[in-house]
């Protein structure tokens, strides 16, 4: 009887061995675009500042020099879920979450979906030499809660916290710098769930270095010179579209802050002040 109850579990064994080595192991669970998105932020990451309290510090230079540059670990917070809400598993790696900016414009031989008006090249950009910059990545993996950061001055091992990165440097400004999430070497575009001034949320980032660069001429186009200065002091109390890109630290018109802060980073450009 016992040799019976043996045989018997024996061959359920070796069934059972059987069918799990033809079954495929679990789906993992991919994030779903439709149910990812993004939001401002600055601040700690503890206690972050939000909304349009946040985008008050999307501003940067062209050196990426810090001070009035991207203050306050200025960045997005990215929160990725599944199809079914969850976070996504395995985490999504850094590498797949990324600011895409086309490197220049059409005028200069560039094209494709990223942010077409921000120059970010040393094609037209050589003396100095400016690093060509195309993705800018997120800060790490996405954690246990399917979060992750990308902190625009560059990041420290702390997600969400910045920290200056002498390659990420770029000219002008775009409309939209498109958030992208590759899944499955898709790339798919991110939107915020938030409204800021009545409308959807388009990341922007305001530059310092606002006029000229846009043509194919060269050490045009990522430096902060007299008409960007020139440009700020025209606009003084004013509220146009052209003052919003100048209004440094939004807050609905060109004031005495934002000419105390272009005029601290007139003369910047790729290599000064603070080199590479």
């Amino acid at each position: 009887m016992s040799g019976r109850i043996f045989k018997a579990g024996f061959a359920a064994a070796l069934y059972l061995g059987a069918v799990s080595a033809i079954m495929p192991p679990a789906m993992a669970a991919a994030p779903d675009p439709a149910n990812s998105s993004f939001v401002p932020e600055a601040g700690s990451v503890k206690n972050p500042f939000t909304g349009g309290a946040a985008v008050q510090f999307f501003r940067v230079c062209p050196n990426n020099d810090g001070g009035a540059s991207l203050p306050n670990n200025a960045r997005i917070r990215v929160t990725l879920h599944d199809a079914t809400g969850l976070p996504p598993s395995p985490p999504v790696p850094a590498s797949s979450i990324y600011l895409l900016f086309n490197g220049g414009t059409a005028a200069q031989g560039f094209g494709g979906s990223g942010a077409d008006s921000i120059i970010a090249n040393g094609v037209w950009n050589t003396s100095p030499l400016c690093p060509t910059v195309t993705k800018i990545y997120a800060d790490a993996a996405t954690d246990a809660n399917g979060v992750t950061y990308i902190t625009f001055t560059g990041a420290t091992a702390a997600p969400g916290v910045g920290a200056r990165d002498g390659n990420r440097k770029w000219g002008h400004y775009d409309q939209e710098i498109p958030v992208y999430l590759e899944v499955g070497g898709i790339p798919y575009q991110l939107s915020s769930p938030i409204l800021y001034k009545g409308s959807p949320y388009k990341l922007r980032i305001k530059n310092f270095d606002h006029t000229g660069g846009l043509a194919a001429a060269v050490n045009q186009g990522e430096a902060v010179t007299s008409p960007d200065y020139n440009g700020v002091v025209v606009s003084m109390f004013q509220s146009s579209t052209i003052s919003y890109w100048r209004d440094f630290d939004d807050d609905g018109f060109v004031a005495l802050p934002d000419f105390d802060m272009i005029t601290v980073h007139v003369t910047h450009d790729c290599d000064t002040p603070n080199g590479f």
